[in-house]
């Protein structure tokens, strides 16, 4: 073991200390889940307020490839300065970019707050459970992970329906619905302020992998417009930036090979746990992450409730993923990671296989039974292979390690998102280019966002109402068809999750009184 990692956390820590800081921990990842939920059950009201339908999936993507850009980043800046700093610059960020948000007064200045959101975020779970995994053993995060599920899962009951409350029934405004995260943030770095304590040297002759950053993020942001925009984008103009795209891929994989602190070590893939947990988070956030992203504008805009009832389809996505998470953590050392992912996915392909069905005659009750069986999946493989990545890591690597698998998963859940989005954009678009003669004036995305409320869909005639709830369904359909298929890839990956048991023993723990 590392004298970095060994004097993370000293000896005499004291039970209370450890205590805090683990609700410390858990009260940013609440923190970071509220976000989330809260922000995606309001933003039909937000489309009804500031406009620009068209670019909805950008106030998701954008934070998600913020996120995605920086997770690695932040994994790498633990593993070198210190768990401390680390988590502490990401809480900033993030409250920043929350203040930001809520005073947006466009579109596309809420997208431009949410990157700021999304760079601090980017922080939160990964170094959060990198300091859980430097205090814990394997036996006791498999017993405590309980903690923090139920903290994400409290933010995930509690964050739709107050997001739904602020937005339809009081006189707050969606603008609370990201003014309501800053206390919890303050308190979570409080908590850690005054208890997580570490010892640690600063690393002399740091080498920051620049190059590694600029090409990745360039690669990234180059992937996510072809996706938004390819629709728009003649075939030769896709080619060349997909080109470019791969081009700037092989660069950043070369610079990883020979760089002396490279931003992702290659060397972990070696690792067949940390390789598939990596490919596997990639496509199980693809379909989870754009499910919860889309599912409020459904039932929003086509079953016809307020954001208040919009809300609450995500209840039964959250609570069996909750439990699930929490029994399954407990049934990891009888049973091992392959067994309950595959179990997971299972369930995921069910949930998802229904969701390809709805259409405008959709009910709540309908969408719930997908979302159980999404939830339940979710449950069982997020959390398991995240600890499978951790047990297998080298202690030196932790951070690391923990921030490429949820690297992969923001990956996943950024391009997941843009994709629906695309998708749904374009067919909503080939719809909309049939409207009939008498509703033809409504035939814009700009004006789509008409049917979201309950009050401009009163000035709307049936005709109209109904086309637009049809059309926007339709361009739904496709855009969860995506997810069926993104479910089908992650279930493939879990087959190659190593078998074996799994040891109890974990001697390069650090210990703690």
């Amino acid at each position: 073991m590392s004298a970095q990692t060994a004097e993370t956390i000293p000896s005499s820590t004291s039970k209370l200390r450890l205590y805090v800081t683990l609700f410390g921990v858990a009260m940013a990842i609440f923190m970071g889940a509220l976000e989330n939920t809260v922000v995606g059950t309001a933003m039909p009201t937000v489309i009804a307020s500031l406009g620009g339908i068209e670019i909805y999936s950008w106030v998701f993507a954008a934070y998600i490839l913020a996120s995605t850009v920086m997770t690695p980043i932040w994994g790498k800046t633990a593993d070198l300065i210190g768990r401390r700093p680390a988590i502490f610059g990401g809480l900033a960020l993030f409250i920043i970019g929350s203040a930001l948000s809520g005073a947006s007064q466009s579109m596309e200045q809420l997208i431009v707050f949410r990157i700021i959101q999304g760079l601090g975020a980017a922080a939160l779970f990964p170094i959060g459970m990198t300091i859980v995994a430097d205090m814990l053993s394997l036996e006791q995060r498999t017993k405590m992970i309980g903690i923090f599920s139920g903290m994400w899962g409290v933010a995930s009951l509690v964050g739709p329906i107050a997001g739904g409350y602020l937005t339809a029934y009081t006189r707050l405004s969606w603008r609370w619905c990201f003014y309501i995260i800053l206390p919890f943030g303050i308190l979570a770095g409080i908590m850690i302020g005054i208890s997580y304590r570490e010892r640690y040297a600063r690393r002399e002759n740091i080498s920051i992998d620049y190059a590694g950053i600029v090409t990745l993020t360039s690669a990234l942001v180059l992937l996510l417009l072809i996706v938004e925009q390819s629709a728009q984008l003649s075939l030769s103009k896709n080619l060349i930036a997909l080109t470019v795209c791969g081009l700037l891929l092989a660069a950043f994989f070369r610079i990883e090979k020979t760089h002396a602190d490279p931003l992702i070590p290659l060397s972990l893939f070696r690792n067949k746990t940390i390789a598939v947990a990596t490919l596997h988070g990639f496509f199980a956030m693809m379909a989870l992450i754009g499910t919860m992203s889309f599912l409020p504008l459904f039932v929003q805009a086509v079953i016809g409730t307020n954001a208040a009832e919009a809300g609450k389809v995500l209840i039964p996505f959250i609570i069996p993923w909750v439990l699930a998470s929490i029994i399954g953590g407990r049934l990891i050392m009888r049973f091992g990671y392959r067994n309950l992912v595959i179990a997971g996915m299972t369930s995921m392909f069910i949930g998802s296989a229904l969701l390809t069905r709805i259409s405008s005659g959709t009910t709540l009750k309908g969408l719930a039974l997908c979302t159980i069986f999404l939830g339940l999946g979710g449950g069982l493989t997020v959390v398991t292979l995240m600890i499978a990545a951790q047990h297998s890591a080298d202690r030196k690597e932790l951070g690391i390690t923990t921030s490429t698998v949820q690297f992969s998963r923001s990956i996943g859940a950024a391009l997941g998102t843009a994709i629906m989005g695309s998708l749904m954009t374009w067919r909503l678009g080939r719809l909309l280019a049939n409207a009939p003669s008498e509703i033809a004036a409504l035939a814009k995305h700009s004006e789509i966002g008409s049917i979201v409320t309950p009050e401009s869909r009163k000035a709307m005639s049936p005709a109209a109402t109904a086309f637009l709830q049809q059309a926007l369904a339709g361009s739904l359909n496709w855009a969860f068809t995506f997810v069926f298929f993104a479910v089908i890839a992650g279930t493939v990956v879990a087959f190659f999750i190593p078998r074996g048991h799994i040891h109890h023993f974990e001697p390069n723990v650090v210990p703690h009184e």
